[in-house]
């Protein structure tokens, strides 16, 4: 075999080795596996009020109201694995920003990216004004899934600034089989930053009768009240922690069903890996010989 031959079989393995080794780190393989996941019997409705006094900072200190919501509804997802979760937002108007869905991801991302109305925004907030929404939402989901057991959890201040007296939801409560009111905020109050990332860089809101800085404070009756009508329980929410005992109370159950796809169901990297041995082994022995003979040499 001449001097060039070798040299390519030995710049060939070498490459060889590389791509192996590279193989190997990207875990090859075809088709997907199914695995085992629990479904809960729960379809839970989060209803959040996105006005601009959820940003008063009365919440475990000086913390905007809406970072205690941010926290407790991430926690009751975690708490409720399997459970189907929607979120529908109210303020001036309510809409769906998420439908019902098993992915818990999708809902803590719509969590973490609301954003609260402008204090200019609307011209006053009513606790019936997502009522309509949540009653199509509510139908809906009962028709599709009628095996499952819708759950309220209903997010607000109470505070009503609208000079229209809000309806009633009693009759929504036909819909629901569980759930909550979580009432933000102190009855002492606190200011609202005028800023969207609701820090205090532009200021706090202002009264327009006063010129001094707004307060707004909670209603804890009002959600009482929105409680009563929906037939569920009220929880004043000051500061975190508790939400794993409150998902609790929703007696969620449980049934073992194959969920999506989790990895591959034929894995090839032991092939690239047994591959890679017999390289490495033949670089070895190259390796072993070529310092022998010039061992010999040297003698």
């Amino acid at each position: 075999m001449s001097r060039t031959t070798r040299l390519a079989l030995v710049l060939a393995r070498r490459i060889g080795i590389v791509v192996a080794l590279v193989l190997v780190l990207l875990h090859p393989g075809y088709g997907h596996a199914k695995v085992p996941t629990q479904v809960a019997d729960l379809q839970v409705l989060v209803v959040v009020d996105r006005t601009r006094s959820m940003a008063a900072e009365d919440y475990d200190g000086h913390h905007p109201r809406l970072d205690g919501v941010r926290k407790d509804l991430t926690a009751m997802a975690a708490a409720l694995p399997g459970a189907r979760f929607a979120l529908l937002t109210f303020g001036f108007n309510a809409r769906l920003e998420l439908p019902f869905t098993n992915d818990a991801d999708a809902f803590d991302s719509e969590v973490d990216t609301m954003v609260l109305e402008q204090p200019t925004a609307g011209v006053g907030s009513s606790m019936d004004t997502p009522k309509q929404e949540m009653a199509q939402v509510l139908d809906a989901a009962q028709r599709q899934y009628p095996d499952r057991r819708s759950i309220v959890v209903f997010v607000s201040d109470g505070e009503n600034t609208s000079t229209t007296p809000p309806q009633s939801m009693s009759d929504l409560a036909q819909y629901v089989d569980g759930g909550v009111v979580l009432g933000y905020g102190t009855t002492q109050g606190g200011p609202m930053p005028n800023a969207e990332d609701l820090s205090n860089a532009q200021g706090f809101v202002q009264d327009l009768k006063t010129g001094a800085t707004a307060i707004s404070r909670a209603h804890p009756d009002t959600l009482k009240a929105v409680a009563d009508q929906l037939g569920i329980g009220y929880q004043q929410r000051t500061a975190p922690g508790g939400i794993a005992g409150i998902a609790k109370s929703f007696k969620a159950s449980y049934v073992q069903a194959v969920g999506k796809a989790g990895g591959v169901a034929n894995d090839l990297t032991w092939v690239f890996g047994l591959v890679l041995l017999a390289l490495v082994l033949l670089e070895l022995r190259d390796g072993w010989r070529a310092l022998w003979t010039s061992r010999r040499a040297l003698r």
